[in-house]
């Protein structure tokens, strides 16, 4: 292990922080657009910004995780990701667990590849102009990776941190989003107007 990299408690800590923002992106888009059973009680009263962030959040969340599989070292520059992780931890016993869990991870990430290559970190000519896909995965294979992702991160806080449990945040922000514009229709509906929308894309489908 290269010394001028070992990871530290603080290093332990900020990835944890890293992959529970990410978990949060994620999260988010899921709980306002995937798995809103009623839309048109809520994000669809504000029609312009209903078109928009679905885009918005699906990008970026998938950018998110995108960056957690970026090389350790690229040029003379670190990079604090899982390959970080695993490089320099000093897993010892561990390392064959640990492994697994980054071979799992990256099956996840190799269909998310072309998508960040093309439209997620990069303007790609012919991708934008013909408008086409870019990333398909199964349906449920997101949630799979964010489990399997949890199981890196609780290893990370057991090792390295003095308070071992770091438990993803399942967040009710989003929820009561929803809520207060269903409980603010009339509001919302004489100050933006009510125009039903399409939904946006799922996360699972990369355009």
């Amino acid at each position: 292990m290269d010394s001028m990299n070992a990871i530290s408690e603080d290093s332990a800590l900020k990835f944890c922080e890293l992959c529970n923002w990410v978990y949060e992106s994620w999260v988010t888009h899921k709980i306002i657009f995937d798995k809103n059973k009623n839309p048109d009680a809520n994000i669809r009263k504000v029609a312009y910004f209903a078109q928009r962030l679905p885009d918005i959040t699906q990008k970026y969340s998938l950018l998110q995780i995108c960056k957690l599989h970026d090389p350790a070292i690229q040029g003379k520059s670190p990079n604090l990701t899982i390959d970080y992780i695993v490089r320099f931890g000093d897993w010892g016993e561990e390392e064959p667990r640990v492994t697994k869990i980054v071979q799992e991870l990256s099956e996840f990430y190799k269909k998310l590849k072309p998508a960040r290559d093309k439209i997620l970190a990069h303007n790609d000519y012919e991708t934008h102009t013909l408008n086409t896909i870019q990333g398909v995965f199964p349906e449920g294979l997101d949630n799979k990776y964010f489990k399997t992702l949890q199981e890196l991160v609780k290893a990370v806080s057991e090792k390295w941190l003095s308070n071992p449990i770091y438990p993803f945040n399942d967040l009710a922000d989003a929820e009561e989003f929803l809520d207060w514009i269903s409980d603010n229709e009339m509001r919302i509906e004489s100050e933006f107007g009510h125009k039903p929308t399409e939904p946006g894309s799922p996360v699972s489908k990369i355009k």
